[in-house]
């Protein structure tokens, strides 16, 4: 067997507790086929070895992102942008730079607006994007995807009048006249996005490009995906064609369990495009509830700064009959949920699936950020995971305490009680609702300070702060268990996919605030060098 690269001279944090700590490793083809010090590993090298030194600095296992949205991340490099817009003016004047290059009719699509970054936290509406545009439709998604802002003649192409309901589990936000103002929330957005002309596979291969060039420099090396099952066929080419630098686990819609046929039909078409343990076929992905930022997320109380509304939830006893189908069936479950109301009725329904069925599956719930103390240890018992992402917390905190009252803040993005409690920990981004980098993660799992104006001084709630290694395990092997991929990925261990890299500091060893500035310096994926800083 002959060894194609060594890596010597690092500190190589294998986040296997067998061998925590090392200095070299070997790897053949695309496999790490031995681990120890320099004197060990130098053994393997050959005239043809490629040799890499580490330089001394701290060597991981590829991250591995257990959720977001890999297609989307990528099309949101070709929108215009909004985040961190402080104001709507600046979004207008955005706008309308760009309509001097827009054709008749045109859409207008953009993301990450956030009302909660304007002045007084004000909604915007259709009169401020019908001054600029009248026959052009414009859709423009709020930061966490869940809220859409559209004009007047994206309206009147969904035929959304007066007399429209609102769909099930979504709300066309009117004003006193009843009219519509141009929020659409949940289910409400796909009233109007259903319309806008879908992009060509051609620009759909460009934007997971974008997307996969992105991963590359944030040492990216697995993803869990939420694209949709169509994207199958995308990433397969891309692997035809050498191009797919991260292994990925693409997700299925939850309510395709309804039509069991049909969502066994679309698996076994799907099939053809899976590659083992390259691509494959993943979760089922429900949504509970909707999100804090737009009091969507289902409490068991009101919002503590809006007693009119504790959220909305998506399903009713039909969830514990859906789980217990999928479950039944081996299908792993992935759950939106937010709202400690929303959290207990996946647990709730996860519960009955687990004592009902024999599968013992590992089920999990996405996000997980707001959980009653009392839950906290259904998670170990029922053997769900908690799918989380550490930024989520850090840009809530603005206005977190302020929602949910200083009691449920105790045990909003709960890691530490979490991980005090026996559960298993996966941790992702939800990019491009977050940026798609790791360090921005791992320095919210540790100091819960926003990340752009460095407070709270001591952190929100440090109490449930993580260590560094707690948050390198749930980017790595964590993020790995929670697909079922723990034996061939996530650590760095003899035998296990050669997915490395290399970090321009040892962020165990640093001030958190230096976390964000520390970059990747290589990326190796299935044994290939794919990323260099140099």
């Amino acid at each position: 067997m002959g060894t194609e690269m060594v890596i010597l001279n690092g500190y190589v944090y294998t986040v296997d507790p067998d061998s925590p700590i090392v200095e070299a490793v070997a790897i053949s083809g695309n496999r790490i086929i031995a681990i120890g010090s320099n004197k060990e590993i130098s053994k393997f090298i050959t005239p043809s070895t490629t040799v890499i030194s580490a330089d001394h600095k701290l060597v991981l296992p590829g991250f591995n992102d257990a959720h977001l949205h890999f297609l989307g991340g990528g099309q949101s490099l070709k929108q215009l942008d909004f985040s961190g817009d402080t104001s709507l003016q600046i979004i207008l004047e955005k706008l309308q730079k760009a309509a001097g290059e827009l054709l008749p009719g045109q859409w207008i699509t953009g993301r990450g607006w956030d009302h909660t970054q304007f002045n007084r936290g004000e909604w915007p509406n259709k009169k401020m994007l019908d001054s600029l545009f009248f026959s052009h439709p414009v859709f423009l998604t709020r930061v966490d995807g869940h809220i859409a802002w559209v004009n007047s003649a994206a309206l009147q192409l969904a035929n959304i009048t007066q007399a429209t309901k609102d769909p099930h589990g979504g709300e066309i936000v009117r004003d006193d006249a009843g009219q519509a103002t141009g929020i659409l929330k949940e289910s409400a957005v796909d009233l109007v996005s259903s319309f806008i002309p879908p992009e060509s596979r051609e620009e759909k291969l460009f934007a997971l490009k974008l997307a996969l060039e992105q991963a590359r420099q944030f040492g990216i090396t697995s993803i869990q995906d939420n694209s949709g099952f169509d994207t199958l066929e995308l990433y397969h080419h891309l692997a035809d064609e050498d191009e797919l630098t991260v292994r990925v686990s693409e997700w299925m819609d939850f309510n395709d369990i309804v039509h069991l046929e049909q969502l066994q039909s679309k698996m076994a078409q799907q099939q053809k495009y899976t590659i083992d343990h390259h691509i494959t076929i993943g979760l089922l992905k429900g949504f509970v509830d909707g999100t804090l930022g737009s009091r969507t997320a289902k409490l068991f109380a009101p919002y503590s700064d809006d007693a009119s509304t504790s959220g909305m939830i998506q399903y009713g006893n039909e969830l514990n009959v859906m789980v217990a189908k999928a479950d039944s069936l081996g299908l792993q479950i992935g759950l939106h949920c937010i709202g400690d109301e929303a959290v207990f009725a996946a647990l709730n329904a996860y519960r009955a699936a687990y004592y009902g069925n024999s599968t013992k599956m590992r089920h999990r719930i996405e996000h997980a950020q707001v959980i009653r103390p009392e839950d906290l240890t259904l998670f170990a018992e029922y053997g769900v995971i908690a799918s989380m992402q550490p930024t989520h917390c850090t840009s809530d905190l603005r206005w977190a305490q302020e929602r949910l009252g200083y009691e449920r803040s105790l045990f909003a993005y709960p890691w530490r009680s979490l991980s005090s409690a026996g559960a298993r920990i996966a941790f992702g981004t939800d990019w491009p609702v977050e940026p798609l980098d790791p360090m921005r993660g791992i320095y919210s799992a540790v100091s819960r300070k926003n990340i752009d104006i460095g407070l709270p001084e001591n952190g929100w709630f440090p109490e449930q702060c993580l260590t560094v290694a707690e948050a390198v395990h749930n980017y790595t092997l964590g993020s790995a268990f929670a697909e079922y991929s723990e034996n061939v990925k996530g650590s760095i261990t003899p035998g296990k996919f050669a997915d490395i890299i290399i970090l321009s500091k040892n962020i165990f060893n640093i001030e958190p605030a230096e976390i964000l500035s520390t970059r990747i310096d290589l990326t190796i994926f299935d044994g290939e060098i794919v990323f260099s800083r140099q």
